[in-house]
């Protein structure tokens, strides 16, 4: 004989199954472990992001935050325009005066009638001057110097060479000239508007030359959140352009659009592929 209670009794044992998991104690920890999981994994991405920055910049004399511009007066009377996300040392004493970019990007009007040199140190790059007007900017791939008037002398660390005596190379800048120093040890050195040195100051992006890497790391200062580009090569392409510091997003996307990448935000990070 057949019986017909079977699928009754199935759901029954099913709905029953359902109610002692619905009032098992452990499920409420288990979400709560998963929880504190989540933050922690989010305090991580955080750290690695704003932790080597606050270690870099930690006991410097003067430092910005994302998009922050700063003035600062110095001993002497000269003044520097401290751009976004940078960070700025000042060392004067009676012989000397000497200020040191950590990171980032100064705007320097620097006061004429002191004997003693005033000299600004980036990465391997020192500039020296006595009464002038100039802009540093200190990134990875390289350190550029660009003259709004006067001049300045740069010294770089020697070019690899067989001899084992190496003298440092020295550059010689006069107004409207423009110095690219990079990490590959190559050197450009060539004219530029007298007005476009320090045009960030105006919240413009000068890309004179620029490779797209170099442009990127200009907006990650002004982004405040990460950029990823998942192509190496697009960063190695070079273009020329003004592009506007307080849309970060639209002008990567006019930086790396004639290049076929697209550029795709996703809350904090921006992504850049190519196409």
């Amino acid at each position: 004989m057949m019986t017909t209670g079977t699928p009754d009794r199935d759901l029954i044992r099913q709905a029953k199954a359902r109610k002692r998991l619905s009032h098992d104690p452990s499920q409420p920890a288990r979400r709560w472990r998963w929880m504190l999981v989540g933050v922690s994994l989010l305090a991580v991405l955080a750290l690695s992001f704003y932790a080597p920055a606050l270690v870099k910049n930690l006991g410097v004399d003067h430092v910005t935050t994302t998009a922050e511009h700063r003035n600062v007066d110095l001993p002497d009377g000269s003044l520097v325009e401290l751009g976004a996300a940078s960070a700025l040392d000042v060392k004067f004493s009676e012989t000397s005066r000497l200020v040191k970019l950590r990171s980032g990007e100064a705007f320097f009007n620097v006061k004429s009638g002191d004997p003693s040199p005033f000299t600004v140190k980036a990465g391997g790059v020192s500039v020296v001057v006595t009464g002038t007007a100039f802009n540093v900017r200190l990134a990875d791939e390289a350190v550029t110097v660009a003259v709004e008037s006067g001049s300045v002398e740069v010294k770089m660390p020697p070019l690899e060479a067989e001899q084992a005596v190496m003298e440092p190379v020295l550059r010689r800048l006069q107004a409207g000239e423009q110095l690219v120093a990079r990490a590959d040890g190559t050197i450009e050195q060539g004219p530029v508007a007298p007005d476009e040195a320090g045009a960030w100051r105006r919240h413009r992006l000068n890309a004179n030359g620029s490779t797209v890497g170099e442009a990127i790391d200009q907006l990650r200062r002004y982004h405040g959140g990460w950029i990823v580009v998942t192509d190496g090569n697009l960063l190695r392409q070079r273009f020329a352009g003004f592009y506007d510091l307080r849309d970060p997003v639209a002008s990567l996307r006019a930086v790396v659009g004639p290049f076929g990448a697209q550029v795709h935000p996703i809350s904090g990070f921006i992504v850049v592929s190519a196409p």
